[in-house]
């Protein structure tokens, strides 16, 4: 599939150093940056499939042997530019008052979360690896899940705070609310839904469900 992404192109940055022996670590960071930077631009902007490594050893001023050195082959390539993501990626949980109704704790944690779910560079990471899913299921399986965990545990911070008796209940309404939130949004993203009709919606959506768990009772646990 091919995308269309503004995500900056890394400018190659060569550096000299004497022949011979072994390079320093610093080097060789610099020269991992680089081969990470230039996959991750070149598969968000236009897939798995229509990237090479050819193509980002010229992005990223290294060589063949360089990128073979670390990386097998361009899965292992793909995978090592997701891991990466994933680090860097679970958005951290906004800081809330203690005093604040249980409602708008819900919506400022929810509105966080969509936000972060809806970026350019979210949005096209699990776009490229949805399109891998049959060639690399566990990875797929592992954005999915990471995103997931990570909303989880904003939203039970937001619920339960230190409470331990109220996590397994914080969980549950998390779950819910992820469901009825943040997947139908990303989703909507995914097939090309314009990000400003997207922030545009966001805060009904997030009240209707909201509204929806409130109806339920799940809430009431947490009502001061």
């Amino acid at each position: 599939m091919q995308l269309t992404s503004s995500l900056p192109e890394p400018e190659p940055t060569p550096t000299t150093r004497k022949r011979g022996g072994r390079p320093s670590a610093e080097h060789a960071g610099e020269v991992d940056r680089r081969i990470l930077d230039a996959a991750t631009t070149l598969f968000l902007r236009a897939g798995f499939d229509a990237t090479s490594c050819d193509q980002v050893v010229a992005m990223a001023g290294a060589g063949k042997a360089t990128l073979y050195a670390r990386y097998a082959n361009k899965d292992a390539l793909f995978s090592a530019v997701v891991h990466r993501a994933l680090e860097g990626a679970a958005p951290a949980a906004p800081d809330l008052p203690a005093a604040m109704p249980v409602r708008e704790r819900l919506r400022a944690v929810g509105l966080h979360l969509l936000q972060h779910a809806l970026t350019e560079e979210s949005v096209a990471l699990l776009r490229v690896c949805l399109t891998t899913a049959q060639r690399l299921p566990a990875l797929s399986r592992l954005v999915d899940q990471s995103g997931r965990d990570s909303g989880v545990a904003s939203i039970v911070a937001a619920l339960a705070g230190p409470a331990q008796d109220q996590i397994a209940a914080a969980t549950a309404i998390a779950q819910r609310f992820i469901d009825l939130v943040i997947v139908p949004q990303q989703m909507r993203a995914l097939v090309g839904d314009d990000r400003e009709h997207l922030d545009a919606a966001a805060p009904r959506r997030v009240d209707e469900a909201i509204d929806l768990l409130a109806r339920a009772g799940l809430l009431d646990a947490f009502e001061d």
